[in-house]
Order: structure tokens, then C-alpha cells, then sequence
């Protein structure tokens, strides 16, 4: 979309509204998305429609600060949520040098890792949804998949892994199944979490194990996970091959399938607070896997950009937490910017991530490539300020 803003921006908004002050000014204002279904179906029916199909996006209350509480998490689902007996559990694992299967006891005394990662789905604020809270940030606790491969003697002839679901609807479709190459698997530091937030894992989050890969899409972060199947070649299964897919075009121009994978250079304002005659601004910035340098905010539609304070991962986790740098990568950063006593009026709001290694969030998405997924342009809000 455009940088343009279509509405009243800070250089034209009046100086007094039509009406009379409101006798309780708000202490948040609405973030309107300007595109999607949260646009066309407002604020009372855009939930609503996404509950039909599956989506719950994180409550307002949530959309801030550096961890997501479990109560309210975002879901994003397929099938049932089915009920998983933890004494007959079995995770079975296949295709790799000495296939076996694990009880959740054998899990438990495996060695455990923590990872503090992003858990985005693969087409969170898109054109089509513009609302954008398909997204939560957690710690995930668990023996890493690299561990349960050794203990199965390593992956063997295994160059690719489908991970299965204990999610079937008898006699209508299997569980849910995704498949990644070993060497994304390897790259994102998979793991088992058996754990959320230092508690037990619930089950709409997967429980009694459900894979969690950081940096890349929650398409492949499989909930109820019964089987880890090793293959010689890509998985092929429909989410692979027709759902989480765009079209690129290539140089001879093209149009290929691409599967959606990592997740891309981010950052999006997510509340607007008061304080006093101000309004706080709050956001995350994260993906690629990169440091995260800076964000900037504009208040005019993009006409002018501030910079907003920034708190890197490591300012709320670390150590302590047996997190070192590695288990912090994929995780986002915290910004705060002051918006100094707006007149009232509307305007056209939005940030913008930038990278340690000199890499921009897109103002725009790349003209090469279509689909729902992976849309990683700035995301711009509509916020009316009433007057004080």
C-alpha cells in the first residue's frame, strides 16, 4: 500500500473536534488497519469470522512487553484439539539409523534447552486478514530435536523430516503433517517443547510435546506430535505443497511455487497507551533471524520518521534464565515511542524495522513475489485522537 495517508494527518488535523471532550478521555485508542477483513468486518465481527475458521488472535491486553502469558495465546488451528493420555503416550520416531519410540518419560529425562523465539503464522497481517496478532512470543522448554535424533543413533539416510499429529478426524483426514529439510531443522535449532513459560504445556498448545522451530513460520511447529518421519526427499504433503505456498518470479520471469519458510524483517505497533497529555506507542521488531538496530515511527503517514527506544531480547532474558545468546536469536525486540501531546484529529500511523547488518522493513512488498504469506511491509494504522 501506499505511504500516503488517506486520512487527516498531523499537519491539518484541527486544533479543536467538532464535538464537545469527551468526559472520560480513553487510555488506549484503537489501532484501525486500513486493509482486510478487520476493516471490512469491524471491530465487533472481524473475531468472530476468524474463530470460524480457526483463528484467535492475542487479546489487546497481551499485545505488549517481552512475553506472551499463556492464558490467551494465539491459536491457529486445523483439526481438534485431541485429548492425548500421558501414560500411553509414544512418540515414534522412523526413517532414521535406529527407529524407536519414546514415552513422555523418556522425554523428561533427556537433556533439556530452552529457547525465547517469535511463533508467527505464515500469514499473519497479510492483505486479507490486516489485522496482525497471530503472533506470540514464549519460552519453550524440552530436549531439542538434534538430541532425540542421536538418540536414535543420528538421522541415517534422512535428508528431510515430516512431523505428524495425534490431531485426526477418523475416517475424514489424517493428523496434521509438515516436513523441513534436516538442514532447516538444524539451522533453526529445533525442539520438543514439553514446556510454555515454565509451565506444563496445555493442550490447545499442544500438549503432552509439540515441535517448536525457531525463525521459521508456526506452520511447521506441529501441536500433538506422535511421529517424526525421515525421508530421503521433500515431504509432499498438502500444506507443503498447496497451502503455505506463494508464487516468485524467477529472472527469466516466471511464476515458480515457493513455499513459505523463514520469517521475514518485522515490526508493528501494537498499542497506544496515554500518559498524561501523551500517548505511548508499544511494538515489537524481529525476523530474519538479525539484530535488530533500530525502529522508526511515523505519526504523519509516512511524511516524517522518529526514532523509537529500543530494548534488545537480552534486556529481558538471559542467563539466569539458562538463555544464552543463541537461544535468544529469533526473538523479537521491545520499542516504546513518546507521541508528545497530539492535537486531535486522525491520523495514519506505523514502524519500521531496521537491521543490524543494514537490511530495511519493506515499505512495500516485493513486486516478484505473490501469495498470502511472508508479507512483511510496514503496517499501517488508523488512530483518532480525541481532544483533551
Amino acid at each position: 500500500m501506499s505511504t500516503r495517508s488517506p486520512t487527516i494527518d498531523s499537519t491539518t488535523a484541527p486544533s479543536e473536534p467538532a464535538s464537545a471532550a469527551l468526559a472520560r478521555p480513553p487510555e488506549e485508542l484503537e489501532l484501525r488497519p486500513l486493509e482486510g477483513m478487520a476493516r471490512w468486518l469491524g471491530r465487533i465481527l472481524h473475531p468472530i469470522a476468524f474463530r470460524m475458521v480457526s483463528m484467535v488472535e492475542q487479546p489487546l491486553g497481551t499485545m505488549s512487553g517481552p512475553l506472551s502469558p499463556v492464558k490467551g495465546y494465539f491459536r491457529r488451528d486445523r483439526h481438534r484439539h485431541p485429548k492425548v493420555d500421558a501414560q500411553t503416550y509414544r512418540l515414534k520416531v522412523t526413517g532414521v539409523a535406529k527407529p524407536r519410540e519414546f514415552t513422555l518419560e523418556d522425554l523428561q529425562a533427556l537433556p533439556w534447552e530452552n529457547r525465547v523465539l517469535v511463533m508467527e503464522c505464515a500469514g499473519n497481517g497479510n492483505h486479507m486478514m490486516g489485522s496482525a496478532g497471530l503472533i506470540g512470543q514464549a519460552k519453550w522448554s524440552g530436549p531439542s530435536l538434534k538430541t532425540i535424533l542421536d538418540a536414535c543413533g543420528g538421522p541415517g539416510d534422512a535428508t528431510h523430516f515430516a512431523c505428524h499429529g495425534l490431531d485426526p478426524i477418523p475416517l475424514i483426514r489424517k493428523g496434521y503433517h509438515y516436513g523441513l529439510s534436516l538442514d532447516e531443522y538444524t539451522r533453526s535449532r529445533a525442539l520438543l517443547a514439553l514446556r510454555m513459560n515454565g509451565e506444563p504445556l496445555p493442550r490447545p498448545r499442544g500438549f503432552p510435546v509439540r515441535l517448536v522451530v525457531p525463525g521459521i513460520y508456526s506452520m511447521s511447529h506441529v501441536k500433538w506430535l506422535g511421529h517424526i518421519e525421515g525421508k530421503t526427499k521433500p515431504h509432499m504433503g498438502v500444506h507443503n505443497r498447496f497451502v503455505f505456498v506463494n508464487k516468485r518470479k524467477t529472472p527469466e520471469g516466471k511464476w515458480v511455487k515457493e513455499q513459505a519458510r523463514w520469517i521475514g524483517l518485522k515490526s508493528m505497533v501494537t498499542r497506544c497507551l496515554r500518559d498524561g497529555d501523551d500517548w505511548l506507542l508499544t511494538g515489537w521488531a524481529w525476523g530474519a533471524g538479525k539484530t535488530i538496530a533500530s525502529v522508526s515511527v511515523s505519526v504523519d503517514g509516512g511524511k516524517t520518521w522518529d526514532d523509537a527506544e529500543l530494548e534488545p531480547p537480552s534486556a529481558h532474558f538471559g542467563e539466569a534464565e539458562g538463555l544464552s545468546d543463541a537461544d535468544l536469536e529469533h526473538a523479537w525486540s521491545v520499542w516504546t515511542y513518546r507521541w508528545r501531546a497530539p492535537a486531535a484529529g486522525e491520523y495514519v500511523i506505523a514502524s519500521r524495522a531496521f537491521a543490524e547488518d543494514g537490511e530495511a522493513q519493506r515499505l512495500e512488498e516485493d513486486p516478484a513475489v505473490k501469495g498470502h504469506f511472508n508479507q512483511t511491509r510496514v503496517k499501517w494504522r488508523q488512530v483518532e485522537v480525541p481532544a483533551r
